[in-house]
């Protein structure tokens, strides 16, 4: 059994400290007071399956606790992880500020050697940074950094860190390399040993990949919507290829929304700038999906016209399907975009915090999706929920005004919706 301490916390680390508790481990889970009181509750953050019943179970067994004091998660701590959930700005630029305050606050009150533990979303030579600044607010005691990338990804976190592909072991000192192993290996899943400037770079390039597949699908997507091909069945040929594989970021749509993906990119690109190397590669990524905002109304429009006065109902506005945070989800982009072409927005959510985001736009929230479709001209699907499947398509499209229905998402099937009634505009397709 091992004493951690887990600063950070939202997502992320909420997720990180659960599953670390449930592998046996004691761990003291450091934030704010509402949020510690919402955990000691079993009540995380941000809505995440399987997740309160970890929390609830590792709470009643002692291994799991959250609080507000420092010092006290810090005390007999032996691994110290700093998991923020990084800030980043309309720009998708990082501010680490925050993180950089972990640093100082672990110094001010470090009494014991500690390996860091860094999993949060940092440029390149943070990790080595913000161990220096821990080691000189606390010269007495040793502190050893690790860079542990994180892939975890919303709606299916606990099951990612699981399950996960490959974990990630960032540091340049093996005795301590081996020890922050042994914290993972009781998963049974592949672990990577590497120095923590290349670990630190693996993030960026995974995510940074991960962004052009998107980026080039939804291009091939335009041209196949200009030119009668289908973009569905373009990716299904694509990954059958070996070369490519079934699990492909190859699904044409809005592509990616802000923060984890538009953050790796902006570094890569200010890393680049800093030593005059130009990244083509990571402008024309981020050109093509800064674009894909403005395609909802596009598209409503080609077959509306103007959308002044205009009702529209969009069904899903989290940031994924199977979470309820609006941080950074685009939907929200989508409606700003619709309301300044004149169109009356209603909308529908079964799990979206509103509470979240202080500037949300004009919108009126529904109880259910029949409420949203009720006299609108076009529904559109933005992000999917669990339950989604058991829709009436023929009462929904009863109930509108207009026929149209955009799926963002290529959830449905476009024979089942021509016969329920819909005019059927899918992506790429």
């Amino acid at each position: 059994m091992t004493n951690i301490c887990v600063t950070g916390i939202w997502h992320q680390g909420t997720v990180v400290s659960a599953c670390l508790a449930d592998l046996g481990n004691t761990v003291f889970g450091v934030c704010d007071e509402r949020t510690a009181a919402l955990l000691n509750a079993g009540q995380p953050p941000v809505h995440e399956p399987a997740l309160p019943e970890i929390i609830q179970r590792n709470l009643e067994a002692g291994r799991l606790r959250y609080t507000t004091d420092l010092a006290e998660g810090l005390a007999e701590a032996e691994f110290v992880f700093i998991c923020t959930d990084t800030p980043v700005d309309a720009n998708d630029d990082s501010d680490l500020s925050s993180i950089y305050g972990l640093a100082e606050n672990i110094g001010h009150h470090l009494h014991n050697d500690i390996v860091l533990c860094v999993t949060a979303q940092v440029p390149i030579g943070t990790s080595q940074h913000l161990a220096q600044i821990v080691r000189s607010l606390a010269p007495a005691r040793a502190c050893t950094v690790a860079y542990i990338p994180e892939f975890l990804r919303l709606g299916i976190a606990v099951e990612t860190f699981r399950q996960a592909d490959r974990f990630v072991i960032g540091c340049d000192e093996p005795n301590v390399a081996a020890r922050v192993a042994a914290l993972y290996q009781p998963l049974g899943r592949p672990i990577v040993y590497t120095d923590v400037r290349s670990a630190e770079m693996a993030k960026h390039a995974s995510n940074a990949f991960l962004s052009t597949s998107i980026s080039f699908i939804n291009e091939i997507a335009n041209l196949c919507e200009a030119l009668d091909a289908d973009a569905t069945e373009v990716a299904r040929i694509l990954k059958l290829d070996q070369r490519i594989g079934r699990h492909a970021f190859l699904s044409p749509g809005l592509g990616f929304a802000g923060g984890t993906l538009g953050r790796e990119l902006r570094a890569l690109q200010k890393l680049g700038a800093a030593r005059q190397m130009p990244t083509p590669l990571m402008d024309a990524v981020l050109q093509i999906n800064g674009g894909r905002v403005q395609l909802v109304g596009h598209r409503l429009s080609t077959v509306l016209g103007s959308l002044e006065g205009c009702q529209v109902g969009v069904l899903g506005l989290t940031y994924k399907a199977g979470t309820s945070t609006l941080r950074r989800a685009i939907s929200l982009d989508i409606v700003r975009h619709l309301v300044g072409k004149g169109a009356i927005v209603k909308a529908f959510d079964p799990l979206a915090n509103l509470e979240e985001v202080a500037d949300l736009p004009p919108m009126q929230m529904c109880s259910d999706p029949y409420q949203v479709a009720e006299g609108s001209r076009a529904l559109v699907l933005i992000t999917e929920w669990s339950d989604i499947g058991l829709l009436d398509l023929h009462r929904l499209r009863a109930l509108m005004g207009g026929d149209v229905f955009l799926d963002t998402r290529n959830f449905f099937d476009p024979g089942r919706m021509t016969q329920a009634g819909f005019r059927y505009l899918g992506i790429g397709r």
